[in-house]
């Protein structure tokens, strides 16, 4: 997970637009950065929402695993470990949290 202390949270979100088990995704304008978070049995994880210019937020979300749509390249959402190609690099993600009814991210 990328980590930087010095980065400030941003605000994505009201919290309960994010179901158990499911991904949204979310634009950061002033970053032109798109991001997607899962809520995994109430954990919240983030990370890169492109994936070959497919979003991972419309892949199959399974567990902690995301499929691409794209290429069926798997990745791990709490580590960003490639688990199956044909993608090699490993997925971005992010520091998330929920305060005060809010999604909020480190980026």
């Amino acid at each position: 997970m990328a980590t930087n202390p010095t980065l400030p949270y941003r605000i994505l979100g009201p919290s309960t637009e994010l179901a158990d088990n499911c991904v949204n995704p979310y634009y950061l304008e002033g970053l032109k950065h798109r991001v997607a978070v899962a809520r995994i049995a109430g954990k919240l994880f983030a990370f890169d929402d492109l994936f070959r210019e497919c979003p991972l937020s419309a892949g199959l979300l399974t567990g902690t695993t995301i499929m691409s749509q794209g290429d069926g390249s798997q990745f791990d959402v709490a580590s960003g470990a490639v688990l199956r190609g044909p993608a090699t690099a490993r997925l971005a993600t992010y520091e998330v949290r929920e305060a005060n009814g809010q999604i909020e991210v480190r980026i």
